[in-house]
């Protein structure tokens, strides 16, 4: 596996993730009430009433009443059979969960449940993207801001705005991974990584003028996780932790940063898949979360209550022909949400306002530049 950006690209960046393996398939099945012998998909409330004292134990209550009526049980085993699929499926529609599903192992032979955290890569920057807007909202930066503002010694820094970071379409290059093997390591610090990286961005040109194209770029999602650190004065994964996970009750979720210091949230994920280099994935790949938790985020950001009604539609918006807002895909079957990838994990939310529908699928299965076309399709029958 390619170190460095390969495993933090969008799962668009087919060629640059050329390198993360896929793994292994299994038939285990893991589902959160009484199931389908054969889906492992609720089919009635009847059955979920039938359910036996033992099982009902061991479902979280929270799911319990989990109903999907036949023709989106029918869909989800297509899904399933089709992409040989292994992690978690989450749907909810009209405010009812229609498909909490989760199939397989994770690489140390656990079984995935619907509650089993997974890293979600990209997917991670709709959160950057949210921290800088609440900060924006509390007039403690300007989307107008350029970057000489904070990084007084880079030569382009006055060229660029932190609009053109969060929006793609800045012109600063992406790092050249198989060039600077050594750049970022796991024996150095975080803080070394981090300057190391601002060290080698800086010293390189733009490769078009700002905001007059737009290039998918983790290196701008970097820089505005540093740029969080800066205006807050708190570390970006306690800003994360501060201002999101807690406050929405997002107990398991987390940051790869800190695996090595609290791991429990995240238990049962074999990490030496990630190539963890400290502050490498800082702000475009970093967090780890389960369907329950990203379903409290998607509710949560697209209802005002961790942004404004404004700053949502900013970040919402279209700014290019590629349909990228801030931070979020706005061109997807009618909604807005994002893929993701990082190391053989791959992932994907969204939301459809107009249909009232949420979707979340966490992967270890699936071959990262193929989760597009796989959530597309699952979006396009569960619409149909």
């Amino acid at each position: 596996m390619k170190r460095t950006v390969c495993i933090i690209m969008s799962v668009l960046l087919a060629s640059t993730m050329a390198a993360c393996s896929a793994g292994s398939k299994t038939d285990n099945v893991s589902v959160s009430a009484p199931t389908d012998s054969v889906s492992g998909v609720i089919t009635s409330q009847e059955t979920s009433e039938a359910a036996s004292s033992e099982t009902a134990e061991s479902v979280p209550s929270s799911w319990s009443e989990t109903v999907v009526d036949e023709e989106v049980k029918d869909i989800i085993d297509e899904f399933i059979e089709m992409n040989e699929y292994e992690g978690v499926v989450f749907a909810k529609k009209g405010g009812k969960t229609i498909v909490n599903f989760a199939v397989g192992e994770l690489e140390n032979g656990d079984t995935i449940t619907v509650d089993t955290p997974m890293p979600i890569g990209s997917v991670s920057k709709q959160f950057c993207a949210a921290c800088v807007l609440s900060l924006s909202e509390e007039g403690k930066l300007s989307l107008d801001d350029t970057l000489d503002k904070y990084y007084p010694d880079y030569k382009e820094g006055g060229k660029i705005q932190i609009k053109n970071l969060l929006s793609m379409r800045s012109g600063i290059p992406e790092i050249a991974a198989d060039e600077n093997p050594d750049l970022v390591t796991m024996e150095n610090t975080e803080e070394e990584n981090k300057q190391a990286m601002k060290d080698w961005l800086f010293a390189q040109s733009l490769v078009f003028k700002p905001d007059t194209q737009f290039e998918y770029v983790n290196a701008n999602f970097f820089l505005l996780s540093d740029i969080v650190e800066q205006v807050s004065g708190e570390k970006y994964s306690d800003f994360l932790h501060s201002h999101i996970f807690e406050p929405l009750g997002m107990s398991h979720s987390g940051t790869i940063g800190e695996l090595d210091s609290s791991p429990a949230w995240a238990d049962g994920i074999n990490y030496t898949q990630l190539d963890r280099q400290p502050g490498l994935t800082n702000g475009c790949g970093d967090i780890i979360s389960n369907s329950s938790d990203m379903d409290k985020w998607i509710e949560a950001l697209s209802s005002g209550e961790v942004i404004s009604g404004d700053s949502y539609t900013a970040m919402t918006t279209s700014y290019s022909d590629e349909q990228y807002g801030y931070g979020m895909f706005t061109g997807i079957s009618g909604g807005v949400g994002h893929y993701g990838a990082i190391g053989i994990y791959s992932a994907f939310d969204y939301i459809n306002e107009d249909e009232d529908l949420i979707v979340v699928l966490m992967s270890d299965s699936v071959y990262p530049p193929m989760m597009q076309s796989t959530a597309n399709d699952l979006i396009d029958d569960l619409l149909g």
